[in-house]
């Protein structure tokens, strides 16, 4: 299953604990950051629901399918408690390592206009697929999945609440 975004007004979810591995409390982590290195590099803090916070302790495996050690999670025991449990950051922390980028929980809730100001709907979700990130724009019961590439996505304007974006079809 691609990562999903999700967020609360406080927080902005940068991964979802998948499952204990090995037993020396490591955990498989499903990233949903595409700012990884930063949010789990060993001494990060990361905030889990309902745990509190928990410190990076160690990272190996890829930027995909990542396994980490938290601080204090020294057995399978204790890292089954983590199982399925949201991790995040401040909204404040994540907008300032975004620098002059936009959040995908920025983006959720915008309406997206062709150029000619048609609209195609609302996003819904964004999924990463490989490479490039896709926004699930919905309208009515039909949604539409557009890629998150220049020739595609025109501008992105937050103040507005509005994107304006090219469909595919109409790509040629």
């Amino acid at each position: 299953m691609a990562p999903r975004s999700t967020s609360t007004s406080t927080d902005v979810v940068v991964g979802v604990v998948r499952a204990p591995h090995g037993l020396r409390g490591e955990v498989r982590v499903e990233p949903l950051t595409d700012m990884f290195a930063e949010r789990f590099r060993a001494g990060s803090k990361l905030r889990c629901e309902g745990v509190g916070e928990l410190t990076v302790g160690a990272v190996r495996g890829t930027e995909e399918d990542p396994i980490v050690r938290f601080a204090g999670y020294d057995d399978r025991g204790a890292a089954e408690k983590l199982r399925n449990r949201q991790l995040a950051v401040t909204r404040e922390e994540a907008r300032r390592a975004a620098g002059d980028a936009y959040l995908w929980s920025d983006l959720v809730g915008l309406e997206v206009l062709t150029p000619d100001g048609l609209s195609l709907g609302v996003v819904r979700e964004i999924i990463r697929a490989g490479e490039t990130d896709v926004l699930v724009v919905a309208r009515g019961d039909a949604e539409t999945m557009l890629p998150m590439l220049g020739s595609v996505i025109r501008s992105v304007d937050l103040a507005a609440a509005r994107i304006v974006a090219v469909p595919q079809e109409e790509l040629g």
